[in-house]
């Protein structure tokens, strides 16, 4: 099985991105283990307050679509508040699970991430957390961005993004020419200075991050108004199935980690977390960790055919079918001066020691079901394989399992498909590794495995989902 040497992202952001990226990665063996559902995540981190000059331009940058080459596509374009500000296009989540980009033949290789909610993640680069047993922080599916500043650098320099490039290398010039010719062009100059557009283009490009991270710091962006936040401030009541939801996701009568044991634990706030105590929030849903749980590629990826260097000189897939997406190891192995998940010439000869290749970010569950109708499509997991929630939670509960009752795959087995008698419930696992893969034996029952033979009844899948769809922004409570 052949791996990709470097994603987009790190072909696309070599000549600035790595000026931006900060701090020394702390190295740790890190096997395969489960998190404590009573830890209290790492969620400590609160963001600055926000300028509110430099927030209302961000916001006009962001949905600027004459920022790209060509123009016609925007921040917004692909972080749309309707869809809880991921990709709002239902066709091609549909069918493809992955976004366009301002030129239309091209795509990313990965589903497009949520910024909502991202002021509040720990800073990158991602550092292991002992209480979590995980890699925390950063931003994107693989941690490659500090903070939103840093985050809203790496679009621009994307072939497959915003292609803001000239002879297939990324042009601060260009961007700056676009920034200072758009709508907002006089408003920047205003807020950073009338002599702004005299400056070196490097320090225009950071005031133009900074100023897109001030509106992603926004209440319009991380509201905290969903029903869920309306019933923890006494506003709203959750149905039967949404506060069974609730207590199944944290395995707590309570609804908080390490309140009293609920019967059943579907383990998934081990890695989309909340804090035990309510004091030390916000409640995230997610504990910015990493991990392989075992999604299946996406076959309908339309990067895997993306392999003509003439039409995509630096975004092309040189690997086609081949290419394996290896999430952390892509990104922090080359952040520590190895190749891409520590494979091939230039490895320490020490294989994935940090137990990371194959992990992608766990997202925030917050406006996970936000879509604008109730038929739109949205695509789920870092390669937007699958299409709905219950699809989802349904994974979760079965990976292991094949539709002959009591039938269990083990992927710690050299072959872990041989002399099965049913038909396994999920493709393979984009990277199987037993190193990384989270319960990769398919140890049974919720109260020890995190993914893969929960033991779930299809009404608490259902109810599940339930939950889910209460962090939904924007409820507005019903008037008595």
């Amino acid at each position: 099985m052949k791996v990709g040497t470097g994603s987009l992202r790190t072909k696309a952001t070599v000549l600035f991105s790595l000026a931006l990226l900060i701090g020394v990665v702390a190295l740790w063996s890190a096997p395969n283990r489960a998190a404590r559902a009573d830890q209290a995540p790492m969620m400590s981190y609160r963001p600055p307050p926000i300028n509110s000059a430099k927030a209302a331009l961000g916001k006009l940058l962001f949905f600027d679509m004459t920022l790209s080459n060509p123009v016609g596509q925007s921040c917004g374009s692909c972080h749309s508040p309707d869809e809880g500000f991921t990709f709002p296009n239902s066709e091609i989540n549909q069918r493809y699970g992955v976004a366009t980009g301002a030129i239309p033949t091209r795509f990313g290789n990965r589903a497009v991430p949520t910024v909502a909610y991202g002021a509040f993640i720990a800073p990158g680069p991602p550092q292991y957390d002992a209480n979590l047993a995980a890699y925390v922080g950063g931003l994107f599916w693989d941690g490659r961005a500090t903070d939103l500043a840093n985050q809203a650098t790496f679009p621009e320099q994307n072939p497959n993004e915003m292609n803001d490039l000239i002879h297939n290398v990324f042009s601060l010039p260009l961007l700056v020419a676009k920034i200072q010719n758009s709508p907002e062009g006089k408003l920047f100059a205003q807020v950073f200075g009338w002599g702004i557009y005299q400056e070196s283009p490097s320090i225009v490009f950071t005031d133009f991050s900074v100023a897109v991270s001030q509106f992603e710091q926004s209440t319009e962006v991380s509201p905290f108004s969903s029903k869920y936040d309306a019933w923890l401030a006494g506003r709203a009541q959750l149905t039967p199935e949404e506060l069974d939801g609730l207590r199944l996701v944290t395995g707590s009568y309570s609804g908080r980690p390490g309140g009293p044991p609920y019967p059943t634990q579907a383990q998934c706030v081990l890695c989309h977390g909340i804090p035990s105590d309510p004091s030390q929030g916000p409640d995230l849903w997610t504990n910015t960790c990493y991990a392989n749980v075992g999604v299946p590629r996406n076959p309908n990826n339309p990067y895997y055919k993306q392999t003509n260097p003439n039409t995509d000189p630096v975004g092309y897939n040189p690997q086609g079918e081949n290419y394996v997406d290896l999430g952390l190891g892509d990104y922090l192995y080359p952040h520590m001066g190895l190749p891409s998940g520590n494979m091939g010439p230039g490895n320490n000869g020490q294989g994935d020691f940090l137990a990371i290749n194959g992990a992608f970010k766990a997202p925030t569950l917050r406006n996970a079901d936000k879509r604008p109708y109730p038929s739109f499509v949205k695509a789920y997991f870092h390669n937007g394989v699958f299409k709905d929630l219950k699809t989802v939670v349904h994974f979760y509960n079965t990976r292991n399992l094949t539709n002959e009752p009591g039938e269990v795959i083990d992927f710690t087995q050299p072959n872990p498909y041989a002399n099965l008698v049913g038909t396994p419930l999920f493709p393979e696992p984009e990277y199987p590794s037993p190193v990384t893969l989270q319960n990769p034996s398919g140890a049974p029952g919720s109260s020890s495995a995190q993914v893969g033979n929960l033991g779930l009844t299809d009404k608490q899948e259902d109810d599940i989902v339930a939950f889910i769809k209460t962090l939904t922004d924007g409820y507005e409570p019903q008037k008595r």
